[in-house]
């Protein structure tokens, strides 16, 4: 995809008016997404944003930018030692917490470059401290519990018997500690179960006074139960696409062009598989994005495309780099080259 205009993707390449397929990211609607989802954030915590996998496609250096000396915002998320690092280097004064383990070289230059390490257990911490003390530094570190997700972290009763030996590492600080939740709001009492685990632990070694944070976007509308120095983590909903939070906007518009247009009679099969086949004479427009250009192939048949204001179907199976969408109720105004848009928004 390419960024053309007023917009930015750190992944993307220059702007190109000859561009088939491209994304616009709207700044000014993530500046009012951050400010929107920091009311939802308990009133002494800060939002810790998800800016993993490039800001899910947004821009990973550009929402540095934009939340550089925001208040309440805390470190940036991300995935990897990669990302970490670009991060630290091009933004030093922005903190970064990597929420995978790291080992090796990346951990060492991680510790260096003074990103907050998401450790997991004693032997995570332990190398994390050696790494820190080979480099004269004192590392950061949040620990991860796993109070129901079932991915990183220990359970809370093997969590209790190796945190005495982690606080006693020297070349180590444990900053806070933090959790995900795996059922919000689909599982009855889910959350206040996997809230009860982590303050049981706080309570059992004596981690009371550490910040605490959790991660998924549906934490928003459970914020209310949190202590109030409670921290968030939140992705997908600054983004906006969160259903729940009803004031968020959509951040990504994800554009394309028509390529080609036709007129086929009823009985006319399209695409591969002849899965759909026109009942009448249809008006059809050939839109130049298809699964090579990240358009899911799951979206065959189902999906519909914006062009001129107008929804249109997808009709038949994406291809790579094309889908043919009917365009009969507004054919006298859809040409070729004309903006067709396949999530977000048209004409604003």
């Amino acid at each position: 995809m390419n960024a053309t205009r007023d917009q930015f993707c750190a992944m993307c390449s220059p702007a190109d008016p000859r561009s088939r397929t491209w994304v616009e990211i709207d700044r000014q609607a993530l500046v009012r997404n951050i400010q929107r989802v920091l009311k939802h954030v308990p009133p002494q915590g800060q939002l810790i944003i998800a800016a993993k996998k490039d800001a899910y496609g947004h821009g990973m250096f550009e929402l540095a930018r934009l939340v550089e000396g925001m208040d309440r915002i805390g470190p940036l998320a991300v995935a990897t030692a990669e990302e970490a690092l670009a991060l630290r280097e091009q933004f030093p004064r922005v903190q970064v917490l990597c929420l995978a383990v790291l080992e090796g070289e990346e951990l060492a230059r991680a510790v260096a470059r003074g990103v907050i390490l998401g450790v997991t257990q004693l032997d995570d911490a332990a190398q994390a401290a050696q790494a820190a003390r080979a480099a004269g530094t004192v590392a950061r570190a949040h620990f991860k519990l796993d109070t129901g997700m079932g991915r990183l972290g220990l359970q809370p009763d093997e969590a209790a018997q190796q945190i005495p030996a982690i606080e006693a590492l020297e070349g180590l600080r444990v900053e806070a500690v933090y959790s995900h939740l795996a059922a919000a709001l689909e599982v009855d009492g889910s959350a206040q179960h996997q809230f009860g685990k982590l303050e049981r632990l706080r309570e059992r070694v004596g981690w009371g006074a550490l910040p605490i944070h959790w991660g998924g976007s549906d934490a928003l509308v459970l914020a209310s139960q949190m202590p109030p120095t409670a921290s968030l983590r939140s992705g997908i909903a600054v983004y906006g696409d969160h259903a729940l939070v009803e004031e968020l906007e959509p951040v990504m518009t994800f554009k394309s062009r028509v390529v080609f247009r036709r007129r086929v009679p009823a009985g006319t099969s399209l695409s591969y598989g002849m899965t759909f086949t026109t009942a009448h004479q249809t008006e059809l427009a050939l839109v130049g994005v298809g699964y090579g250009n990240g358009y899911p192939r799951a979206l065959s048949g189902g999906a519909m495309v914006l062009i001129h204001g107008e929804r249109c179907p997808v009709l038949g199976r994406v291809c790579m780099d094309q889908i043919i969408v009917d365009v009969t109720q507004t054919a006298d105004q859809v040409h070729v080259g004309d903006e067709a848009v396949l999530f977000g928004r048209q004409g604003e």
